[in-house]
């Protein structure tokens, strides 16, 4: 199972070396270069990029940076997401962060720390997700366990792409209007 995270200054999810049938990678952007330009051909080489193609693509307006995302989220059987541990974060959280993963298909392991992250999985009935309290959720060792599982991770796409959809810029305008009061036709 081929696991990954990328995130800007995240703690590491505490995946023991040798977990079994688990190729765990973190890209940790506050120390490799905040900007995807900076870490990513040294990930995606192998994949066939180079600097000129990664170039092409963060000069086409309409996917430029999110597009190089998509790129390497596709390079792994699963992606992990924790929460950033500052007060606000874990209040507030960064649910965003959780929904972009989503929308590149692949399934995203959620890691429920905090009122926000676990408002969000648990109002979604969301299934791929581990807590290091372990009381509500699984463990993280369990969670990757059952992500061998095709099925388990099927499950994690199918309701992860529902969510992806009520994220989606025109359905979020489109309420934001109808709070508003306007409920006529309108294209996004």
């Amino acid at each position: 199972l081929k696991v990954g995270a990328v995130c800007n200054a995240c703690p590491r999810p505490d995946i023991p070396e040798d977990f079994p049938d688990v190729d765990f990678s973190m890209i940790d952007e506050y120390k490799e270069g905040t900007h995807i330009s900076h870490w990513f051909l040294k990930l995606m080489a192998s994949e066939g990029w180079d600097e000129d193609k990664m170039n092409d693509l963060l000069a086409e307006n309409e996917y430029g940076t999110g597009m190089l995302y998509y790129h390497v989220f596709r390079t792994f059987d699963v992606m992990i997401v924790t929460p950033k541990e500052t007060r606000d974060k874990l209040r507030y959280g960064s649910i965003q962060r959780i929904v972009s993963v989503m929308k590149s298909t692949v399934p995203v392991l959620v890691e429920v720390q905090g009122s926000a992250f676990e408002h969000f999985v648990d109002g979604y009935e969301y299934p791929c997700v581990y807590s290091k309290e372990g009381d509500k959720y699984p463990s993280l060792e369990e969670a990757l366990d059952k992500l061998k599982d095709v099925s388990a991770r099927k499950k994690c796409q199918e309701v992860g792409l529902r969510i992806a959809e009520d994220f989606d810029p025109d359905v979020m305008v489109k309420q934001l209007l109808n709070t508003l009061g306007y409920h006529g036709d309108f294209e996004c």
